[in-house]
């Protein structure tokens, strides 16, 4: 994954992780990482993973991804799971490069589910809804 700070950004993987440390790569350089609120972090992923699961069982031929089109930070979700959306209705705001931008559905469909919640870092082409 790549986060930015500031405006530098780091490419990010977990090498490996246990209940109370993570050892984790920066940009090539390993460091751990002492995992303080183990609730909390298992808690933080399953709020991001939560709604998409809503898809379990369907097959993937029956929805379709709605991707990002360049990497940027999630402002606001427009839709929720369940919603019914036309093509090009505003379903969510992304901040790309200091400016935003309403990203508009590319199809008609009903919201599944969403990977993603305000304030995310996302990349270029990462899944933000999925729609049926």
């Amino acid at each position: 994954m790549k986060i930015r700070v500031e405006k530098k950004w780091y490419t990010i993987e977990v090498d490996s992780i246990t209940p109370d440390s993570a050892v984790i790569l920066v940009d090539g350089e390993r460091f751990e990482v002492k995992l303080a609120d183990v609730e909390k972090t298992s808690e933080t992923m399953r709020e991001v993973s939560d709604p998409m699961p809503d898809s379990v069982g369907v097959r993937t031929d029956d929805f379709k991804e709605f991707k990002s089109p360049m990497p940027g930070i999630i402002i606001s979700i427009l839709v929720q799971t369940g919603d019914d959306v036309s093509e090009g209705q505003d379903i969510c705001v992304l901040e790309s490069m200091k400016m935003q931008q309403t990203l508009k559905s590319d199809m008609a469909g009903t919201i599944m589910g969403t990977g993603v919640s305000p304030g995310d870092q996302i990349l270029d082409g990462d899944v933000i809804f999925l729609i049926r």
